[in-house]
C-alpha cells in the first residue's frame, strides 16, 4: 500500500513539472517576437494650383478738403457786424463780415463829383475844339489856336477816363467792405470779433472754408511697389482695372460707406521715405471723413492670374537654411525648398519663386521632421475666410 501512494504523489509531481515547462516554453516564445513598428509623423498639406486674386493694397493715407480758402480783407476798416454762424455751411458769395462802410461811401461820392467836373469839362472842350474846325483855313484863328483847342479836347478826354476809374475803384472798395465767402463750404471758428481793426496785410486770415463734400486723401506708396506693380501691368501679369476703385477704413479697420478712385500718383519721391503720394478723389456727403484724419486705404489695381499662395505656418526660417518650406515627394517623403514670398493675402504669402504647380506643401506636423523621412500626410483645411 505505500508503494502505491508513492507511486500517485511522483505521477502528481510529474504533472505539475509538465505543465511548468509548458507555460514557461509559451512565455519564453511570447518575449521573443519582434517589437511593433513606430507611426509615421502625421502632417496636413496644400496641393499648389494657380490661384487668380485681385491685386490690391493696403495704405494709411490722410483727408484733406477738396478746396480750401482763407477769408482775408481787402480793404481796412472797423468790423462792425459777423454775419455768420461758426461752423455753418456757407455759401459761395454769402456775406461773411461787415466792415463799416461809411468812409468808402465818401469816397465813391468824391470821386463821382470829380468825374462830373470832368465830364462838364469835356463837353467844354468839345465846343471849342468844334468852333476852331469850323473857321480852319479862313484865318480868322491861327494854326496854333486849332492845335491848342484839339490838345484840350484830347486831355478832357483823358481826365474823363481817369475819374471814371476812380470813381470805379471807389465803388468796388464800397463792395469789398463786406466781406463775402470766396467759396461754398463749411466755415471753421472766427479770429476777429465785432470792433477789431483789419488790415490788407494782416497775417492771420478772418476765418478759414473747406470744401468737404468731396475731398482728397493722400496715401503713402513704396517707390519699390510701385515699380513692382509698373512692370505688372507692362507685362500683362495683372490686367488693369481702368476704375482703380480704393475702399476706406478706419484706423480701426471699420470700413466706411464712401468710396474713391484714384486719380494720380504723384512725379516726386520723398527723399526720406522713399514714398510716392497717391492721391484718391472720393465723395463725403455725409462729412464723415474730416480733413486731417487718418484712414486706411483698399486700392484694388485689377485682376492677377497664376498667383501661388500658401499659409503663412507653412513658412519656416532658419539661418541656414533662410525663408523655406517642407513639402511631400514621392514615396511621401520630405524635402525642402528654398522660396522668396511678398504680401499677404487673406493670411497666405504670395510666393514669388521656389515653388510650382502640383507640389505639396506641409502646413502643419513640422515637429523633428528631417528630408527624407516618411509621413503620413492628409489635405489641410483652409479657414472659411481664406476660401471665399
Amino acid at each position: 500500500m505505500p508503494s502505491r501512494a508513492s507511486s500517485g504523489v511522483a505521477r502528481t509531481l510529474l504533472g505539475a513539472l509538465t505543465l511548468l515547462l509548458v507555460v514557461g516554453g509559451c512565455n519564453d516564445g511570447a518575449g521573443s517576437a519582434p517589437p511593433a513598428e513606430r507611426p509615421l509623423p502625421e502632417v496636413t498639406f496644400v496641393e499648389i494650383q494657380p490661384e487668380v486674386i485681385t491685386a490690391d493694397d493696403i495704405l494709411p493715407g490722410r483727408v484733406s478738403a477738396l478746396r480750401i480758402a482763407e477769408v482775408r480783407p481787402q480793404v481796412g476798416g472797423i468790423i462792425q457786424k459777423r454775419l455768420f454762424e461758426e461752423g455753418d455751411l456757407v455759401d459761395e458769395g454769402q456775406p461773411l463780415y461787415q466792415i463799416d462802410p461809411a468812409p468808402f461811401r465818401a469816397d465813391v461820392a468824391s470821386a463821382r463829383a470829380v468825374r462830373d467836373r470832368a465830364k462838364a469839362n469835356l463837353e467844354l472842350a468839345e465846343i471849342r475844339a468844334k468852333r476852331m474846325r469850323s473857321v480852319t483855313g479862313t484865318g480868322a484863328v491861327s494854326e496854333l489856336d486849332i492845335e491848342s483847342a484839339e490838345t484840350g479836347l484830347a486831355l478832357a478826354k483823358a481826365e474823363l477816363a481817369q475819374a471814371q476809374a476812380a470813381l470805379d475803384r471807389a465803388a468796388l472798395n464800397l463792395r469789398y467792405a463786406t466781406i463775402r465767402a470766396p467759396i461754398a463750404g463749411r466755415i471753421s471758428i472766427s479770429q476777429i470779433t465785432e470792433g477789431a481793426l483789419v488790415t490788407m496785410n494782416d497775417p492771420q486770415p478772418l476765418t478759414r472754408i473747406q470744401q468737404i463734400d468731396q475731398v482728397f486723401i493722400d496715401i503713402k506708396q513704396p517707390i519699390a511697389r510701385y515699380e513692382e506693380l509698373r512692370r505688372a501691368f507692362e507685362d500683362g501679369s495683372i490686367l488693369r482695372d481702368d476704375a482703380l476703385p480704393v475702399s476706406l477704413f478706419s484706423v480701426s479697420g471699420e470700413p466706411y460707406p464712401e468710396e474713391g478712385r484714384l486719380l494720380f500718383a504723384d512725379i516726386s519721391v520723398d527723399s526720406s521715405t522713399n514714398e510716392l503720394t497717391l492721391r484718391v478723389l472720393a465723395d463725403n456727403t455725409e462729412a464723415r471723413l474730416l480733413p486731417g484724419m487718418f484712414v486706411r486705404a483698399r486700392i484694388a489695381y485689377g485682376e492677377q492670374r497664376n498667383v501661388i499662395l500658401i499659409p503663412q505656418q507653412a513658412v519656416r526660417r532658419e539661418p541656414s537654411l533662410g525663408d523655406h518650406v517642407m513639402v511631400i515627394e514621392e514615396g511621401d517623403t520630405v524635402g525642402v525648398r528654398a522660396i522668396q514670398y511678398g504680401r499677404v493675402v487673406n493670411r497666405r504669402y504670395v510666393i514669388l519663386s521656389g515653388l510650382k504647380p502640383g507640389e505639396r506643401v506641409i502646413v502643419e506636423g513640422h515637429d523633428r521632421l528631417t528630408p527624407g523621412v516618411k509621413v503620413s500626410a492628409k489635405p489641410f483645411d483652409l479657414p472659411p475666410q481664406v476660401k471665399e
